[in-house]
């Protein structure tokens, strides 16, 4: 992930890219696989100090002042402490990647630290500024005033082979698990494009013939596919208006499939029939094809990467041009830690209950809290 990223910002006019900390290559991964390629890389872009560890990377040099970008694309069990260490190093801002954390809470620790040296940090959820996201959406807000809103189904799908593939990234680089690590992305529009949040959530209701639940040993399991209804609660007649470009609604269906394709889809579907009535799907047909071919020339390359690549792109150029005009904070519609502990909020709620509900074959459904300090009591 690291290195597509950086393979985008070192062609990119208003960036030069000072350091690159690469711990596997320059320590236990030197002369394995894939370690000739890097090699090739350090060659060619001798400007750039390689480092095995963020405290190596130089101190700032040049105009005082200068924005200082990290960019931090490693495992999530790691997000935390390579954050703090970023901000140790002199960041000015941050780009992590998704989920960014372990968990909401550790979202809130990164934050108060943030916060505390005036960071701005955004979070690489690229499906938020991705073109089948924002047709989406302009088909909803087109929706005439007093018309109900079609159903909205998020759909995620990536390709891993069944079996001891999927088992073995199950077990490894997706240990976060489903709800932490491929249905982020969908979390993430889902609290910040179309008002979901965890204390909206009135019930869930499983698709058990559309979900698989794996053991995956020691305890442990995980979800091959899973598809879930959240109803969710009015909002309060004091909220805030709904930002800008998105919109609210009253249920919300996933559906993510490890080993279903790759693409993505925004489904509506009346209502009233059940019937979809618009599609839109990442990739398109034009891209698509372009996927393809990019995949038969460098055949080991992740492919969900080809697939988001023009939004990866969109997003960390979103940023970049927030930056270099001087402005504070990060720019609209782009999700930053305030939105990622939302998704991660979610996320943490969503584990147990989805396994629940899988366990006992019913839906959770909950009373309302009777205030806001009250406990969430589970009905089944």
């Amino acid at each position: 992930m690291g290195w597509f990223h950086l393979t985008q910002l070192l062609e990119h006019e208003a960036v030069t890219v000072s350091a690159v900390v690469e711990p596997y290559f320059m320590g236990p991964g030197h002369g394995k696989s894939g370690s000739e390629s890097f090699d090739e890389l350090v060659k060619a872009n001798p400007e750039v100090v390689f480092c095995a560890s963020i405290g190596e990377v130089p101190a700032a040099t040049g105009d005082a002042g200068a924005p200082r970008l990290f960019l931090i694309a490693g495992r999530t069990c790691d997000a935390k402490r390579l954050f703090m260490e970023a901000l140790e190093a002199g960041a000015t801002h941050i780009y992590i990647e998704k989920p960014a954390g372990e968990s909401a809470a550790q979202l809130r620790e990164m934050k108060a630290a943030a916060d505390a040296r005036n960071v701005s940090v955004v979070v690489g959820y690229n499906k938020n500024v991705a073109a089948y996201t924002r047709d989406a959406l302009a088909a909803l807000l087109a929706v005439g005033d007093g018309a109900p809103l079609p159903r909205v189904t998020l759909l995620h799908c990536n390709e891993f082979v069944p079996g001891e593939p999927l088992l073995a990234f199950l077990r490894g680089p997706g240990g976060e698990g489903m709800l932490h690590n491929m249905c982020c992305h969908e979390l993430a529009l889902a609290c910040t494009l179309f008002g979901v949040s965890a204390d909206r959530v009135t019930s869930i209701v499983l698709d058990p013939n559309a979900s698989e639940l794996i053991d995956l040993g020691d305890g442990r399991s995980d979800w091959s596919r899973v598809t879930f209804t959240l109803k969710l609660a009015e909002m309060p007649a004091d909220a805030p208006p709904p930002p800008p470009g998105s919109v609210r609604v009253d249920e919300l269906t996933f559906s993510a499939d490890r080993c279903g394709g790759n693409f993505s889809k925004i489904v509506l579907t009346d209502a009233s029939s059940g019937r979809a009535t618009s599609e839109f799907r990442l990739p398109s047909p034009e891209h698509e094809a372009w996927i393809m071919k990019a995949q038969k020339a460098d055949p080991l390359i992740r492919p969900y990467f080809l697939q988001q690549a023009p939004d990866y792109e969109r997003l960390k150029n979103t940023f970049l041009s927030h930056i270099g005009s001087g402005k504070a904070g990060i720019p609209d519609g782009v999700v930053g830690l305030e939105g990622a502990i939302d998704a991660l909020t979610l996320a943490d709620m969503l584990v147990p209950a989805i396994k629940q509900c899988w366990a006992d074959g019913a839906p959770w459904t909950w009373h309302p809290p009777a205030s806001a300090d009250a406990k969430r009591q589970k009905v089944v």
